[in-house]
């Protein structure tokens, strides 16, 4: 999601049941590499959805995948 308009990211971490909500953002690529780069270690990242409205995402991610969530950075950091 390349975009203008600022949003936010759910990044979850399967292994550990955790997820974090990153952002604002304007640009997922960083998060996308990253993403392949913990795969490539053999984690079980998952990256998405995306959405405007931070506390909305978190409460539906949540609730739908009834996982714990942790601060913002602590599953994976953005490839710069």
């Amino acid at each position: 999601m390349s975009d203008a308009d600022p949003f936010y990211l759910i990044v979850a971490d399967l292994d550990r049941g955790v997820f974090a909500v990153e952002g604002p953002m304007t640009d997922d690529r960083p998060w996308l590499a990253a993403e392949r780069e913990a795969r490539r270690h053999q984690r079980h990242i998952k990256y998405g959805p995306a959405g405007p409205d931070r506390d909305k995402l978190a409460a539906e991610y949540r609730q739908q995948d009834h996982l714990a969530g942790v601060p913002p950075g602590t599953i994976i950091r953005p490839a710069l």
